[in-house]
């Protein structure tokens, strides 16, 4: 369905001829005005015009459109993040409604102010039946504005829990307001909040196509203020996808310069560090991650990763350990998992390794999106090449054509890179060549450096800088897979004083304390995949 065309609506022409009659407004006036005065970002000053409009139709007798009113300036705090205030309004609201409600708009309000009060405590599973009553209830009445902001709260929570109806709902959205169902007073929220859980839940083929309407609509709201920042990171993160880099990096930026927003502006900071971490830019990541930080940001696994790529395998490890022990959602999980899995086999633990791609892979089938699964079988595949079990080119290619499908190019020339690797543990060194190429064209042009260098440690046939003999390469890659001694010398018909020979040559060469030491430098140049 077509997306209706964005009519521009000038807030500070409005909120300006609506100030100059202020003396004479009545409710419904003070009500127009705090909305106009909501969209360009004066909060103080719109929660004092909504409160006024709020007594003036309390003293009218307008109980209805009172509630109605008080609910949005609960709404419109808590989006700014003045909690308190907006408990007090959302008690007021709802004490307002009675309990049963006399009317079926104070049904709805009573039931979407509980709601959403249950989603923003942490409790998904409770909101939905108060939002799924309050979207019913909001249809009976005629109140377009509510049902959208109860079906995007419904669709959000049931997301949340890994409900497939949940994005039904929140495409539902979406086409509600491409018929124009809404005013701008929903539009915009509903925009915001549905966009931000697909991109929470790695629904990227929705959220790309919600953020361009949600920019039309933007654009067309001169002086707009509140969803500016959201709109323009959840832009970035788009473009970030896309390898459109440069952009992504201007546009986060930005929002870290303007945004006045602490959890907005703490997500640009984060989304700035990754853009400058894929283009081995460390100190500039590393600034931008402690900003984030500051502003109470996590900040895994990205700063895990910049420490991978430095070589810091323990800090790396020990930040994705913290960050996955505080537990989270888990669609917010995947990519830590993610982390945790790749960081876990440069480092040569192989079961911890498998703990997390095996967690990615269950929270994957319950979300069922493409990146999460095009995510957990890129994890899965490179476990199973590190265990040489077989079955990873399959998982690979899967990946591989999901990141297609996505426009994904960084994430596709990644998993070209562990295609290689594959090819070249199934004996095929041509067709490791060809997929180290392919990703070496991508990785060039997207200006991804540090990947680039580890790229060229893995292509090179498998190395001897470390002077290692043909033997002792065969050695370490079975010592890579946690074979002993004795396993190792059945499988290569030597003495297991041989092989203990071999092993301690290898560990002198490569400088490594002990086997672990050794596993992480056959994974590093590649000897892991090694026949």
């Amino acid at each position: 369905m077509a997306i209706r065309e964005a009519t521009v609506v000038d807030w500070p022409a409005r909120s300006a001829e609506l100030e100059a009659r202020q003396g004479t407004l009545d409710a419904d006036g003070w009500d127009e005005w705090g909305q106009a005065l909501w969209f360009l970002g004066r909060e103080d000053a719109c929660e004092h015009a909504w409160a006024r409009a709020h007594e003036e139709y309390l003293s009218a007798g307008r109980l209805d459109d009172a509630v109605r009113c008080g609910f949005w300036l609960c709404f419109v705090l808590g989006h700014a993040g003045r909690v308190l205030k907006a408990r007090a309004w959302m008690d007021r609201v709802v004490e307002l409604c009675g309990d049963p409600p006399a009317t079926p708009l104070q049904t709805t309000i009573r039931a979407l102010a509980l709601g959403a009060g249950a989603y923003d405590h942490g409790d998904a599973r409770a909101s939905i039946p108060l939002l799924r009553s309050a979207r019913e209830a909001a249809g009976a009445c005629g109140e377009p504005d509510l049902e959208v902001i109860a079906t995007m709260g419904l669709g959000r929570s049931l997301a949340e829990t890994g409900d497939p109806e949940g994005f039904a709902l929140l495409d539902r959205v979406m086409l509600m307001i491409g018929q124009g169902r809404p005013s701008d007073r929903a539009a915009g929220p509903a925009y915001c909040a549905a966009i931000a859980s697909l991109l929470a839940r790695w629904d990227l083929e929705r959220a790309r196509v919600w953020t361009r309407e949600l920019d039309e609509w933007c654009d067309a709201q001169r002086g707009l203020e509140p969803f500016r920042g959201e709109c323009t990171l959840h832009r970035a993160a788009i473009l970030q996808l896309g390898g459109e880099w440069g952009d992504a990096a201007e546009a986060a930026a930005a929002v870290c310069d303007t945004e006045r927003q602490t959890s907005v502006r703490a997500d640009a900071w984060y989304r700035l560090a990754e853009l400058h971490r894929v283009a081995g830019r460390r100190d500039r990541a590393e600034q931008a991650y402690h900003e984030a930080a500051a502003l109470g940001r996590e900040v895994q696994p990205g700063l895990a990763l910049l420490h991978r790529d430095a070589g810091e395998l323990d800090r790396a490890r020990a930040g994705l350990a913290r960050a996955l022990a505080t537990g989270g959602a888990p669609a917010e999980r995947a990519d830590l998992l993610a982390a945790s899995a790749l960081v876990a086999l440069e480092d040569g633990d192989l079961p911890a390794a498998r703990a997390a791609a095996g967690e990615l892979e269950r929270i994957a089938a319950a979300f069922g999106t493409i990146f999460l699964r095009a995510l957990a079988a890129h994890t899965t595949g490179e476990v199973a090449l590190a265990e040489r079990a077989g079955g990873a080119l399959p998982l690979l290619r899967a990946a591989w054509s999901d990141w297609q499908r996505l426009d994904a190019p960084h994430h596709a020339a990644l998993t070209r890179i562990a295609l290689g690797r594959a090819s070249r543990a199934a004996g095929d060194e041509e067709g490791a060549q060809l997929e180290f190429d392919a990703a070496r064209r991508a990785l060039e042009s997207l200006g991804a450096l540090p990947d680039l260098a580890r790229l060229e440690r893995i292509a090179a046939p498998a190395a001897d800088e470390a002077g290692l003999s043909g033997r002792e390469r065969e050695v370490i890659a079975l010592v890579a897979r946690g074979w002993s001694n004795r396993r190792i010398a059945e499988h290569l018909f030597l003495s297991e004083r041989t092989v203990a020979r071999h092993v301690s040559n290898i560990l002198a060469k490569v400088g490594a304390a002990n086997r672990a030491g050794a596993t992480a430098y056959a994974f590093r140049h590649g000897l892991a995949a090694a026949s």
